[in-house]
């Protein structure tokens, strides 16, 4: 695999980890699924946070093409520019 492009931070054991996807809509779910924080790996910087609201993760979200919005009753990344909705894959339909 080539270098990670993302990291999700851990708030028990207080460090940054890897994540082991450099798509960044499966990175997300791997570090929301942990209630991680995910930031890029190359500077650190925030990109989403499950503890932020809607407006400010969609923000951070931008330069990506996404957008976090509710969705049947759920908190979903949405492809700004297809519209098409990402579940992860948890998600029981």
């Amino acid at each position: 695999m080539t270098e990670n492009k993302f990291l999700a931070w851990d708030w028990d054991e207080r460090c940054y980890k890897k994540i082991p996807s450099n798509d960044v809509v499966e990175a997300i779910h791997i570090a929301w699924n942990y209630e991680f924080d995910v930031f890029r790996a190359e500077d650190k910087q925030l990109i989403f946070s499950g503890q932020e609201d809607n407006e400010g993760n969609s923000e951070m979200l931008k330069p990506y093409g996404l957008r976090l919005i509710d969705f049947d009753g759920y908190r979903r990344l949405l492809n700004i520019e297809t519209g098409e909705v990402y579940f992860p894959s948890w998600h029981k339909e």
